[in-house]
């Protein structure tokens, strides 16, 4: 009796499970991009003036908005319904004693993109900008002066970018 009592909970916890899905979510829709964005940021505890930038690639549009000193990124999601906000990816946070640090991760959007993000942080005050290098290609990237966060989506390998900066 015993094992068929835990078959059945083991049966039952395994059809849960295996059941869900992403649209188990609860997704709050919004009728323009605009307050999809205000209302996300509130959900996450800001507002926007934290917002660093907003982008589009590839169809999607992307937030990029300072958390606490640490980068948060997150997509819009446009459907019938409406737009919704939708982050994938932990708040990205970089320390150090050093001029400035750098790392890189990938963030995918409701719709299953994936979005390669190069990120760091400028601890000395006098680097005005970073430059991002990829084979004969120069992108800048801005520094922001409160958070001191930069950014940049990007295709190429990891180790095939150069980040270097100018002061």
């Amino acid at each position: 009796m015993r094992n068929v009592v835990f078959l059945l909970l083991f049966t039952s916890l395994f059809l849960m499970v295996g059941c869900t899905n992403k649209e188990d979510r609860a997704v709050e829709w919004f009728t323009t991009e605009e307050e999809a964005i205000e209302k996300g940021l509130q959900q996450e505890g800001t507002d926007t003036h934290a917002v660093l930038s907003i982008e589009s690639y590839k169809g999607e549009t992307l937030v990029f908005y300072d958390y606490g000193g640490a980068l948060g990124v997150a997509s819009i999601t446009e459907s019938d319904q409406g737009f919704s906000w939708y982050r994938s990816n932990a708040y990205s946070d970089i320390e150090g004693d050093v001029p400035y640090a750098y790392g890189g991760f990938k963030a995918k959007t409701e719709n299953g993109i994936a979005i390669q993000i190069l990120y760091g942080k400028a601890f000395d005050n006098s680097i005005k900008v970073m430059n991002l290098v990829r084979d004969t290609e120069k992108q800048v990237m801005k520094i922001d002066e409160d958070s001191r966060l930069f950014y940049a989506i990007h295709e190429a390998p990891f180790h095939q970018l150069e980040v270097m900066p100018e002061e």
